[in-house]
């Protein structure tokens, strides 16, 4: 019998892995339960740690919070709150916390508690450290600081100043190899300046592209990262740059341009974790940063090959597609009009639509949990499976309740009764929305920046029944469709309202999901029919894509992104159970080939 080199003339390449992707990728995470920024972390992108930070109360925070890869948990608090503070540790089991605003408090974390230890010689915060629990580093700080100290798992020792003092610097490496880059210099002035330390001195090499400060850092000596932050000219950044050992390359940009955020510093240079900060309010987001290793084989279309650890034989290939809707589980209790915040068609929470009762949305099965305060249908609603907000609803109130993944909260009202399908979108201490019944319908629109609610710049036309793009921003959002049914589309930029290409068709009581660029509008009403209809928004235009298999309307508000979304309950001839996962496949897959 033939081999492959007889009938093709070659050689059958052979890996142990599959191809991946792509060289390089930041994904997004599960959000943390309490939104900080100028906390600090350690550890790495499957087992990191959060710490202190501002949460916009009157008192630091002391939260501890742990990473698994996949979710957040609330751990034991530390012994005293602080902001703009420090961390170092390779893992979430065994770390410092270090300085902070006029502080020279060392704490150590073991896992399950924090201990004091011995505090550095000079308080410090914006600093940068990096390293172990029983050797670390520690440099810069407020004031433009020089001073460098290292930390022998006992007591923590002075040693040579860094060239150029700086605050808000990125890190990384170790005690006898770090790397320092950005920052913010004597007089105020951005930095540029990249260092390296050989464990006895600081050395000045090649510059940071551009200008940043309050970003973070993590990697190696030779293989560094430097991601987000705050430059002169742009405010907020998402670029991420890599460091060789020589110089700096520009990287594939962050999902969401952040300030001050914190992270892990355990990885090494392929693999890197970002989590909390600004990005117009406190940040509860969480990114992934993966690389290819030399030892990974890229996807190349077209490329056949044999997978010699599973025994099959795979070829990569574009699967074209714009996604599609499949059958998920069944809510416990029919609803429409409900609230709902989800992460993905994989973990989601839905609240209230005519009842109080909260439910909870694992990918397969929804389960009952603690339900809301008070029962109410027509609501406003954005945010993640462990924390969003229900806003309003009717009778027209001005009440709202915070979910924080175990229970409802009522907190500040908004400024406006209203009802009726409100947009809304953000997270749970930057958000929005807009829309709804007053009960004439409305224009308004309110910004929310965790503790109260702001009046600002009306729809250009009012109305209730509308959907969102309900992973946005207070800085861009989408608003489409509304009562009586339209196909007008707005786009929300900050300030002011701007009318954009509208619906392909017009609808009221539709589901929205993703973000002003990248969103998704479905179901909804004709004003004479029920539709089934979906339509995929890519930053100009909708284009209508793979139909819902129930035709609903009244659906649930606050639904995921426009690649991973969820439509549950609703109305069609009566109120439903059903909950429908939409899915855009991957572009490029390998995929095995059979008889």
């Amino acid at each position: 019998m033939a081999d492959i080199k007889e009938i093709l003339g070659l050689n059958q390449k052979s890996f142990t892995a599959d191809p991946v992707p792509t060289v390089s990728a930041w994904a997004s995470g599960g959000n943390v339960n309490t939104a900080v920024s100028q906390a600090a972390g350690f550890g790495n992108i499957n087992a990191a740690a959060k710490f202190g930070g501002d949460s916009g109360g009157s008192a630091d925070e002391v939260t501890t919070e742990l990473y698994n890869g996949t979710a957040w948990t609330e751990v034991n608090d530390m012994n005293e709150g602080r902001t703009t503070l420090s961390g170092a540790g390779t893992t979430n089991t065994a770390g410092l916390a270090i300085g902070g605003v006029d502080d020279v408090s060392n704490e150590s974390w073991n896992g399950t508690s924090w201990t004091e230890l011995n505090n550095l010689n000079t308080a410090r915060n914006a600093a940068c450290a990096t390293g172990s629990q029983t050797a670390a580093i520690i440099y810069g700080g407020n004031g433009a600081l020089a001073n460098t100290e290292t930390w022998n798992g006992t007591s923590w020792t002075e040693v040579n100043d860094l060239n150029t003092g700086r605050l808000d610097l990125m890190a990384g490496g170790t005690t006898t190899a770090a790397i320092a880059s950005g920052g913010k210099g004597p007089g105020s002035t951005v930095q540029v300046n990249t260092e390296t330390w050989n464990g006895t001195s600081w050395t000045e090499v090649n510059n940071l592209p551009a200008a940043v400060l309050g970003g973070w850092g993590m990697g190696s000596q030779t293989n560094a990262l430097c991601y987000g932050g705050h430059n002169a000219s742009a405010g907020r950044v998402a670029n991420t740059n890599i460091f060789d050992g020589t110089s700096w390359a520009a990287g594939p940009d962050l999902g969401t341009a952040n300030y001050q955020p914190a992270g892990g510093v355990g990885g090494d240079g392929n693999t890197a974790i970002q989590f909390v900060g600004s990005d117009s309010g406190y940040y509860a987001g969480t990114e992934e940063f993966t690389s290819a290793t030399i030892a990974d084989t890229i996807q190349s279309e077209g490329q056949v090959y044999y997978n010699s650890a599973d025994g099959t034989m795979n070829i990569t290939s574009i699967v074209y597609g714009t996604g599609a809707w499949a059958s998920g589980g069944n809510l416990n209790t029919a609803r429409r009009s409900g609230g709902m915040g989800a992460d993905s068609h994989s973990a989601a929470v839905l609240a209230g639509g005519s009842v109080a009762r909260t439910e909870l949305y694992d990918g397969s099965s929804w389960t009952e949990v603690n339900d809301l305060n008070a029962g109410r249908t027509g609501v406003g609603a954005f945010g993640s499976s462990t924390s969003m907000l229900i806003v309003g609803g009717s009778p027209a109130q001005v009440s709202v309740e915070q979910w924080d993944g175990t229970n409802w909260t009522e907190i500040a009202n908004i400024n406006t009764a209203r009802f009726e399908g409100i947009g809304g979108s953000g997270t749970t201490t930057s958000g929005m929305i807009f829309g709804g019944k007053e009960p004439a319908q409305s224009a308004k629109t309110e910004l929310w920046n965790g503790t109260a609610w702001t009046e600002v710049n009306d729809l250009n036309t009012a109305r209730a029944r509308i959907a969102a793009s309900t992973k946005g921003t207070v800085n861009a959002t989408l608003g489409f469709g509304g009562n009586p049914a339209r196909a007008i589309t707005e786009l929300w930029n900050g300030t002011n309202w701007t009318e954009v290409a509208d619906l392909n068709t017009a609808r009221q009581e539709m589901g929205g999901a993703g973000v002003s660029a990248d969103a998704l509008g479905y179901g909804g009403n004709t004003a004479t029919a029920l539709a089934a209809l979906t339509e995929a928004w890519n930053g100009s235009s909708w284009t209508e894509v793979a139909d819902l298999a129930t035709a609903r309307r009244h659906a649930t508000t606050g639904s995921g992104s426009a690649q991973s979304a969820i439509q549950a309950g609703g109305e069609t001839d009566a109120v439903v159970v059903n909950t429908e996962e939409w899915t855009v496949p991957a572009p490029v897959q390998n995929l095995v080939m059979s008889d």
